[in-house]
Parts: structure tokens; C-alpha cells; sequence
């Protein structure tokens, strides 16, 4: 099966946790994936920023599992910025609508 990035939607609930910012579905299309996890983090990403994904997984043994994951590091990457990106807009959206600002006066 090949994976077109462009027709993923990301679908984003935000979270008012100080370390947990929200939980993000992906819809293929024919299935969903949910669980996936964006963290605050004390190291940058490759964006420059100080967040953290982290796709759906269970603890098992003293161990996490992961429920998703993609050996092609490139897809994956590529996923991953489709995410970041769709997070950094719909955060803009959120916050604006809660604290009642337009884009200008969001960082």
C-alpha cells in the first residue's frame, strides 16, 4: 500500500496539561489512527522547537510498545512535518479563539 501524505488528515484535540499539549488522529481515508502524542520536551526537534511526537504505543514488561510504526524513516519524517505543521496552525486558531486575538497579535 503506498501512502500519499498529502491526503492524511490530521485531526488535533488540545489539551490544557503543562507537559501534554494534545492527543492527534490520523484519517487515511479507509481507517484512523489515534493516540498519537505531542509533548513538550526539553531538547529541539528538528524544527527548531521544543516538542516532542510520539506515536500511539502500550506499556507491556516495564516497556513501551509501539502500535504504529514506519520503517521508512523518510515517510516518516515526512508524516511527522505534516503533523507539526497542521499542529502549529490549528494552535494558532485555538489560542486565538480562547484569549479572543487575531493573527497579528499571536506569536
Amino acid at each position: 500500500m503506498t501512502i500519499n501524505i498529502n491526503e492524511i488528515e490530521v485531526k488535533i484535540k488540545f489539551l490544557e496539561d503543562a507537559k501534554l499539549k494534545a492527543i492527534i488522529g490520523l484519517d487515511f481515508g479507509d481507517f484512523v489512527i489515534k493516540g498519537f502524542r505531542m509533548q513538550t520536551s526539553d531538547f529541539e526537534n528538528r524544527k527548531g522547537q521544543k516538542l516532542w511526537l510520539t506515536p500511539p504505543s502500550y506499556q507491556g514488561k516495564g516497556r513501551w510498545h509501539p502500535i504504529f510504526y514506519m520503517p521508512n524513516k523518510l515517510l516518516w519524517e515526512q508524516l511527522e512535518d505534516k503533523i507539526f505543521e497542521e499542529y502549529e496552525k490549528e494552535n494558532k486558531e485555538h489560542y486565538g479563539k480562547m484569549f479572543g486575538m487575531d493573527d497579528n497579535e499571536l506569536l
